[in-house]
């Protein structure tokens, strides 16, 4: 009788056993198929992103002018156009006489669409790149603010 009892004591400890191998490999499977489906998703996310090409410009508005509420203008007809305006405030002069764009990153395609949607001349962009500002254009508003597309389209 001890025979079958140790017998019967092994069976069990194996149908144990079994049970546990089944079950991990249950798990395995199931995690490595789920992580995959992870995967997907993330990488569907990062398309969504990309597609907005216009908030990749981050700048800030100066006025270079004594007439107050210009930096405002600016940065409010900047941003229903798609840009990142990150701050404005007042230049450090003000008696700019023409508006420039400056370009602070080195991507001078980013300051030539800023350009373009002011209505700046491409003859007003310069480079001073400034990595430390974390800023891609600085646009610094002049005497001819009248004759730029903020100015002009607020009137009509």
């Amino acid at each position: 009788m001890d025979k079958s009892i140790f017998n019967y004591i092994l069976n069990g400890v194996i149908i144990i056993f079994l049970i546990f191998v089944v079950y991990l490999g249950f798990s395995l499977i199931n995690n490595s198929i789920r992580s995959e489906k992870e995967i997907d998703i993330i990488s569907d996310t990062s398309k969504n992103l990309t597609s907005q090409p216009n908030l990749s410009i981050q700048l800030d508005v100066q006025n270079g002018t004594d007439e107050n509420g210009i930096a405002g203008l600016f940065t409010e007809f900047l941003r229903k156009n798609g840009i990142d305006v990150v701050e404005s405030g007042n230049f450090r002069a003000n008696d700019q006489e023409k508006t420039i764009v400056i370009d602070r990153s080195g991507d001078g395609r980013k300051a030539k669409k800023v350009a373009n949607i002011l209505g700046i001349n491409s003859k007003n962009i310069i480079q001073q790149i400034n990595n430390s500002l974390y800023l891609d254009v600085t646009v610094v508003i002049g005497k001819d603010f009248k004759e730029l597309k903020p100015f002009i389209e607020q009137r009509n």
